[in-house]
């Protein structure tokens, strides 16, 4: 039985699937849920974060935008310093060394009160239309007046049409990881009638003041929007194309790096659409899931080592007693008497299945005991009835005197046909082989020639097509004397003279195929189809009295039982050029 079909497999498969599909369910149900609340946690707390993060450098930026616009129209002695220095430096008026001076006091007097306590701010700078640059500094110089026409941040400002740009300064007499903020904003003065460009310069603490929080902060760097690095080391950012396309964006996420506890927060700011990004690290909240997922996983294994202990104990309770009586009832055949019953003493439904088949058994043993006796007795009492009506040494000892007779009447005719019919009965009635040499089949095919050609009057001409190693090949016994009487019965009888029937044995790929060939009238198509419908199917069409093809189903029927469906009989024929038979047997010589 296939394993598949067996009920132990069914019965094991359908507890498996009720019981160990739910717990994969709820593992993964479960799972997923951890995962998710874990990743919440995150995205919720990284979006805190960074909400309080850009909230405030945003306010600091905007108290710098206060600061800017403190100083356009900050006042000095009841004059508006910045626009009253932005009147008077045009390119028309050239002041004097001591006009500069008396305005460079009032330039410094009020960016000293603006910015001298403020701690982000460290220079302001004022580019005039004349070309002379008023500038004030806390610490050091910062040389942002030098080649200011040919910078970044004045071009971008002349090009803007907000008046205004906030743009990453690095100064040439600065280390490489200093950068400085500049805030630039172009003003007319009262007329508006000449131009000025006010220029705070910032230091980068805007943006390391940020770690004033709960979260634990790693790396943190300033993208524009473009996606280019402003403030940090690129070299250590590991974002890929498209997560850098997240940021710009969007407003605000979170980045879960695949494979590690770490993620990247990020915000715009509302300064130049700068994105401000941070890595964080999970690695307490990491914890806490690993935890709550080993304690999920070794609840579901103890669950399924509960599972397993049942399956077993149910295997060998229910399923081993019902597939050993499966097997015991299969091979009922060898059982003679009685069988060893392991679970007679069980009081179950298993007991009363093994107890009734014991007795069932018993019975039946019985009744086919009674019964063989009768009927060997009745096969024994027919057989004497036949012995007494025919003995063959009877029939063949009248055969012989029936020859001897002939041949003392010179009557050659009744020589030939009595010895031949003598023969036949002799090979006919050797039943203890299904199989002979060919060549034998061929010698008794041509005593059935001898009797026919006598039978009607005609000579019958038999060409041989078959090699001295074919002849010695087993063939199926009595095959070839009904396709040779078809041949004459229904191909050759009725038709004119010479009567031919060649046999023919070839060996092709293992198997032995013998032909056999009439030059009788043949079949159309239709009746070919008749006859073999008859030979391949004989139950499925009525009998017809000249093209039954009885003993050519049977033919095709011994050989298929005695070797295989591959091997059997074809038959083939056109009108007026007789019919081919072709049989097709294993090949062997034993």
């Amino acid at each position: 039985m296939k394993r598949s079909k067996s009920i132990r497999f069914k019965i094991l498969g359908c507890l498996l699937a009720i019981s160990i599909l739910p717990i994969v369910v709820l593992f993964i149900f479960t799972l997923r849920n951890i995962t998710q609340f874990y990743q919440a946690q995150i995205s919720t707390a990284s979006n805190n974060e960074v909400k309080v993060v850009t909230s405030r450098i945003n306010n600091i930026f905007e108290n710098l935008d206060g600061v800017m616009t403190s100083l356009i129209f900050s006042e000095y002695d009841g004059r508006n310093c910045m626009l009253y220095i932005c009147e008077n430096e045009t390119r028309e008026n050239l002041l004097t060394a001591g006009q500069r001076l008396k305005n460079y006091r009032m330039y410094e007097y009020v960016c000293s009160n603006l910015i001298g306590n403020n701690q982000y701010a460290e220079g302001v700078y004022l580019f005039n239309e004349s070309g002379y640059t008023y500038s004030f500094v806390r610490n050091r110089e910062l040389g942002l007046e030098k080649d200011y026409e040919e910078s970044v941040w004045y071009q971008d400002l002349m090009k803007s049409e907000s008046l205004q740009v906030t743009k990453m300064y690095r100064p040439d007499n600065f280390p490489p990881d200093q950068q400085k903020i500049v805030i630039a904003r172009r003003f007319t003065d009262v007329k508006g009638e000449h131009s000025a460009v006010l220029a705070l310069v910032c230091n980068d603490d805007i943006f390391d003041n940020i770690q004033d929080n709960s979260l634990p902060w790693g790396k943190n760097f300033v993208m524009d929007a473009e996606g280019a690095i402003l403030y940090g080391d690129s070299g250590d950012v590991s974002l890929k194309e498209s997560e850098i396309q997240e940021i710009i964006g969007n407003e605000s996420g979170v980045i879960i790096k695949k494979g590690s506890n770490d993620a990247y927060i990020y915000g715009t700011l509302n300064v130049e659409d700068w994105n401000i990004v941070n890595e964080v690290s999970f690695e307490t909240l990491a914890q806490v899931s690993n935890k709550s997922t080993v304690y999920l996983i070794a609840i579901i294994v103890a669950i399924l080592v509960f599972i397993i202990v049942l399956l077993l104990f149910t295997e060998k309770v229910l399923l081993t007693p019902l597939v050993s009586l499966a097997s015991i009832m299969s091979n009922t055949k060898d059982i003679k008497q009685c069988f060893e019953n392991k679970y007679r003493t069980r009081q179950d439904e298993i007991g009363v299945l093994y107890r009734c088949y014991e007795n069932m058994l018993k019975q039946i043993n019985q009744l086919i005991e009674e019964k063989y006796v009768s009927e060997i007795q009745f096969l024994k009492s027919r057989l004497r009835n036949l012995m007494s009506q025919i003995n063959a040494h009877f029939i063949f000892n009248t055969l012989e005197n029936i020859n001897c007779l002939a041949q003392i009447e010179n009557n050659q005719q009744i020589v030939t046909m009595s010895k031949s019919l003598g023969d036949m009965l002799r090979y006919s009635i050797e039943y203890e082989r299904d199989e002979e040499k060919l060549k034998t089949e061929v010698k008794h095919i041509r005593q059935y020639i001898n009797i026919q050609e006598i039978r009607f009057g005609n000579q019958i001409q038999v060409d041989l097509d078959i090699t001295e190693e074919l002849l010695e090949a087993k063939v199926l016994k009595f095959m070839l004397q009904p396709v040779v009487e078809n041949a004459i019965e229904h191909g050759l009888t009725g038709q004119e003279m010479p009567w031919k029937i060649s046999i023919r044995a070839i060996r092709e790929n293992g198997s032995l195929m013998i032909q056999v060939k009439d030059n009788g009238r043949g079949m159309d198509g239709e009746t070919l189809v008749q006859v073999r419908e008859r030979i391949y199917h004989p139950d499925t069409i009525s009998e017809d009295a000249r093209y039954s093809s009885i003993g050519l189903s049977n033919i095709h029927k011994r050989i298929q039982l005695l070797y295989c469906d591959k091997f059997g009989l074809a038959i083939d024929s056109r009108p007026g050029e007789g019919v081919t038979v072709t049989m097709t047997l294993p090949f062997h010589i034993s």
